[in-house]
């Protein structure tokens, strides 16, 4: 007698080799499906309501002791269902009052995000779609970054022989940036971020059809980017930087990433702190997205990147990475930037940036599970091959075959 137990994805192809009818795998797959749903800020009628017809489906609710004596309080609640159960839910929900109508029809939604992340995005009007990946490949032009300082500053030529170089080694986005954001860095002047940034931006646009982003939180060096053919800005501050950057954004319909920093620069790395890291940078982006589609910039060009090293503590990049997928009820691309920074580091004991590698792929593998599409990273090439090693894994049966 052999007993396992089978993952969803196991579970589903078991189905098959145990000869299921195929009929009953349709009606049993989304049984193998099982997922926690936590719904925040319910008052205590709709949880009461949530917890019975819950229960009616054969799933299960946990709520707060409160409610249960009736305080009139806002609460939350995690749901704990297969798939077919959240089906049977929604339905019920539908007929119920106290605005519960939407909740089983978004929970639904929520999962079909979580189980397929968004892979997709508008750029000025043209849909880019990941088919599996999106390497960034990152190129400082500053004296001064914590990795690459001064390796491609102040030589354009050289600046764009690496731009086409991580290009030719699977980079589908190539990021342009002028001022430094490691920890404690300074503020640059506007003028000296153009000086640095556009000339190289200007020649490789000449160079290549791959997409280029710049990495500034500033209008005059966005709008010089933009003029100069890059598609995408990469801003840390989400828009809270400069505040005339966000109708350039919504003009031009470019690709916008918006990051989430605790701080700045300067301040960011001392003593962080959260009482719940994943839900506060969860806030921040309901409130980011909302600030920015309100003000006419489309929500389909819009990437999401959780700030990796950015106002956090180790733990806190780990809890990020471990629960990426959190972020995928938002629908929008997941951007991940884990790039030799300094949590590897202070895990595996290794001072010299260039030397965390290995840390930075068992990072960006993790990521890729967890649902991130993009990854921003200095080492293209190795990336590439781990994160193609990556999918191939847990694409196997769209293999199964094909290799040799």
């Amino acid at each position: 007698m052999d007993i396992r137990v089978l993952s969803p994805c196991t579970a589903q192809k078991e189905l098959k080799n145990i000869d299921v009818h195929p009929e009953g795998i349709r009606l049993m797959e989304p049984k193998t499906r099982h997922y926690c749903v936590k719904i925040s800020g319910v008052n205590v009628k709709q949880a009461n309501v949530i917890k019975q017809e819950t229960l009616a489906v054969g799933a299960d609710a946990a709520i707060p002791y409160s409610v249960l004596n009736l305080e009139d309080k806002i609460v939350d609640i995690v749901i704990m269902a297969t798939v077919k159960q959240y089906r049977k839910l929604a339905e019920k929900l539908e007929n119920q009052f106290f605005n519960l109508k939407k909740i089983g029809h978004e929970i639904l939604k929520i999962i079909e995000n979580y189980e397929h992340p968004s892979a997709e995005f508008l750029v000025r009007g043209r849909k880019i779609e990941i088919k599996d990946f999106m390497i960034m490949g990152i190129l400082n032009v500053t004296p001064d970054s914590f990795s690459d300082g001064g390796k491609f500053y102040g030589d354009v030529a050289i600046a764009v022989e690496r731009a086409l170089e991580m290009e030719s080694e699977g980079a589908s986005i190539i990021d342009i940036g002028g001022e430094s954001s490691r920890p404690g860095a300074e503020s640059l002047s506007e003028e000296e971020e153009i000086r640095r940034v556009i000339p190289v931006i200007k020649k490789l646009r000449a160079k290549t059809k791959s997409l280029i982003s710049c990495d500034t939180s500033r209008y005059s060096v966005a709008k010089a980017a933009l003029e100069e053919g890059a598609d995408i800005i990469n801003d840390i501050y989400a828009l809270r930087r400069d505040e005339k950057l966000i109708k350039l954004i919504a003009d031009t319909g470019c690709g916008l990433v918006l990051m989430h920093m605790k701080g700045s620069p300067e301040n960011m790395q001392k003593n962080p702190f959260y009482h719940d890291v994943i839900g506060e940078i969860s806030e921040f982006f309901r409130e980011r997205i909302d600030v920015a589609v309100e003000n006419g910039v489309n929500i389909q060009s819009i990437i999401i990147d959780p700030g990796i090293g950015f106002g956090k503590r180790v733990i806190d990049n780990l809890e990020i990475i471990s629960r990426l997928r959190e972020f995928t009820c938002y629908a929008l691309p997941i951007l991940l930037g884990t790039s030799r920074k300094s949590f590897i580091g202070k895990i595996s004991n290794e001072t010299n940036p260039e030397k965390r590698l290995p840390g930075t792929i068992a990072s960006c593998v993790a990521g890729y599970y967890g649902g991130a599409k993009i990854f921003r990273v200095h080492d293209v090439k190795d990336v590439f091959q781990a994160l193609k090693v990556a999918s191939s894994i847990e694409h196997y049966g769209k293999y199964e075959g094909s290799c040799s």
